[in-house]
Formats: structure tokens, C-alpha cells, sequence
């Protein structure tokens, strides 16, 4: 029983250290983590560049830096469409002040509230909330940041991906036993496809559901549709609560643009469509148990990830936590930590 105690206290503490290294070292240890991952997105996306005539009879090596150029141009071109899609969106705010104040008349009339009330102009303080002045240092701020751990990923992936053909040896020569080692690089494949395929089948889906929403976001007459559409592809890397969320800023945008709480209502329900199709559908049917998560370990591991990381960690809860199940799941000691993090006991 002592011993049971001593180890339960033991782990708890290990626990707690754990937490207060990664919220400590997060400007050292989340661009190294997140460089892993993109050498997983990379590798995955050089052995898909090997039927492409010319490209396919490159070494391997050089596939996985043309993978590295071209992710890194593709993001910093989405990058500069952000920032001057933000910029654009907060010059043009002021001019739907008018549109605050009369959809506070006409919730007002909804309401049965015949009389106006002294709230001053609506719109006026919504604007300042949103102000130029408060708004985008914050959104520069955040772009900033997340701009400097890329760049610094980039270069933990450039250096990561030149070292990758040597891994084997240099962990064979490491552990110097052959069966320890042949494990090592066994739980190192079995973590690069799954976490691999869930990325490049979740790229997929995001690209799609960005496209449709695009589509609708442009049917509907909801101005800067390719800003918005990126957003909800983007925050989709959220499970379950990202996209939907991203979904209340056109809708809003649609309210402030038309005044009218019908067609607001109308992106509402058409942009929530393919969210709900992408859910239910889509991604269990491409994804499936491609990490093997239980849908509360999810939502826990997005919690968590996020205390700790902010955004950057809520995007990267599910790579992150199939990670460590798959390492609980080759440490005897933890394996039931793992078989309760899985979707079905079954690893």
C-alpha cells in the first residue's frame, strides 16, 4: 500500500514537472515539436511526390526539402493574404457604424421594447472595442509570434530532414543492441504514419471545407468570403470546436453588412452544413482511427494543450496526444494509460 502511494505521489509529481518544463521552455520546445511534426507532414508528402514525372526519380532528400520550399512558400503567401485581408477588414469596420445602431433599433422592436433606450450609439462602442488601436497590435502581436516559431520550425525541419536517412544507423549505433533498436525505429514508423496520415487526410478535408464555404460565403454576398473561408480551413485543425467557431465571425459579419437578422440566419445554417457534414461524415469515414483517440480524451487533451500553448497548442492537441499514447503504449508500467486514451482499448 506504501509503495502504491509512493508511486502514485511519484508520478504526480513528475506530472506537475512535466507541465511546468513545457510552459517554461515553450519558446525552445514548441518550434523543436513542431518541426517533428512538419518532417511527418513532409516525408509523407515526398513519398506522395514519387509517381510525379522527374520529381519522383529525386532522392528521397532532396523530395523532402522541395516538400520544405514549397510548404514554406505556400505559407507565407497565406500569411501575407491574412495579415492584408485583417488589416483590410479593420479599415473598413467604421463604415458600418450606421448598421450597429440599427440593428439595436430593430432588436429593440423584436424585443417588444418600444421606447430607446440610453445606451448611446451601439455602434460607436462596438467599433471601439474592435478599434484599430486596441485590435491590431494584438493581431499583429499573435501573427508575430506564431511568424518567429515558424521560421524557427523551418529551420529545426531543414536540418531534422538532412539528418533523417542517417537515423537508423546512428540509433542502431546508440543502443548498440539490434532488437532495441529495430523497436525504437518500429515505434518511430508506427508514430509517422499515423500521425502522417491524420495530418495529410485532415489537409485535405480543411482544403475542401475551405472551398465550400468560400462558395457559399460568395453566394451569400458576405464581403472578404476568402478571408473567412481560410479562417474556418485553418481553425478546422481545432477538432470539434475550431470551424464552428470561426463559423460566428462571417455570420456576424453578415449581420453588420445586411442588418438583417434573416440572413444572418441563412449563413448560419448554410455555413453549418458542411461543419456538420465534415463531423459526422467525412471525417470519420477518411480519418477514422487513423489516431485512435477516444472522443473525451480529445477534448481533454484540447484543454490541456491549450492552457499550455495557447492556439498553437489547441491546433496541435491531436498530433501531440497520439504521440504520447503510442510511447505509453510501449512502456509496460503505462499501457493502460494508453488502452484508456484509445477510442476502443485496442492499440
Amino acid at each position: 500500500m506504501t509503495s502504491r502511494l509512493a508511486q502514485v505521489t511519484y508520478s504526480l509529481a513528475l506530472i506537475l514537472m512535466l507541465g511546468w518544463l513545457l510552459v517554461a521552455g515553450q519558446a525552445i520546445l514548441l518550434p523543436v515539436l513542431v518541426a517533428i511534426i512538419a518532417a511527418y507532414i513532409l516525408t509523407t508528402a515526398a513519398d506522395a511526390l514519387v509517381p510525379v514525372p522527374l520529381i519522383g526519380r529525386l532522392p528521397r532528400r532532396l523530395r523532402r526539402l522541395l516538400a520544405l520550399v514549397i510548404f514554406t512558400l505556400g505559407f507565407l503567401i497565406l500569411a501575407s493574404f491574412i495579415t492584408a485581408s485583417a488589416t483590410t477588414l479593420s479599415t473598413a469596420l467604421p463604415l458600418y457604424a450606421e448598421n450597429f445602431d440599427a440593428l439595436q433599433s430593430k432588436f429593440l422592436t423584436a424585443v417588444g421594447i418600444k421606447q430607446e433606450q440610453n445606451w448611446g450609439s451601439l455602434g460607436e462602442y462596438l467599433l471601439d472595442m474592435v478599434d484599430a488601436t486596441t485590435l491590431m497590435p494584438t493581431a499583429l502581436a499573435t501573427i508575430s509570434n506564431g511568424g518567429s516559431v515558424i521560421v524557427a520550425a523551418t529551420l529545426y525541419a531543414v536540418f531534422l530532414l538532412a539528418e533523417l536517412d542517417a537515423l537508423p544507423d546512428k540509433t542502431r549505433r546508440a543502443l548498440g543492441n539490434n532488437t532495441q533498436a529495430e523497436n525504437t525505429m518500429a515505434l518511430a514508423r508506427k508514430i509517422n504514419d499515423k500521425i502522417g496520415s491524420y495530418l495529410a487526410a485532415k489537409t485535405l478535408v480543411n482544403l475542401i471545407l475551405a472551398l465550400v464555404s468560400y462558395a457559399i460565403l460568395k453566394l451569400l454576398g458576405i464581403a472578404h468570403p476568402a478571408f473567412w473561408a481560410i479562417l474556418i480551413g485553418l481553425l478546422n485543425y481545432i477538432p470539434y470546436i475550431g470551424s464552428v467557431i470561426a463559423v460566428v465571425f462571417p455570420v456576424t459579419m453578415s449581420l453588420i453588412q445586411f442588418t438583417s437578422f434573416s440572413h444572418a440566419g441563412m449563413a448560419l445554417v448554410l455555413l453549418m452544413i458542411p461543419q456538420l457534414i465534415v463531423a459526422y461524415y467525412v471525417e470519420p469515414k477518411f480519418l477514422g482511427r487513423s489516431v485512435n483517440l477516444s472522443p473525451f480524451t480529445v477534448l481533454l487533451a484540447l484543454a490541456i494543450w491549450s492552457a499550455l500553448w495557447g492556439m498553437t497548442g489547441a491546433i496541435l492537441a491531436v498530433p501531440l496526444t497520439a504521440m504520447v499514447m503510442i510511447i505509453l503504449a510501449e512502456i509496460p508500467n503505462a499501457r493502460w494509460i494508453a488502452v484508456m486514451m484509445s477510442e476502443k482499448g485496442d492499440l
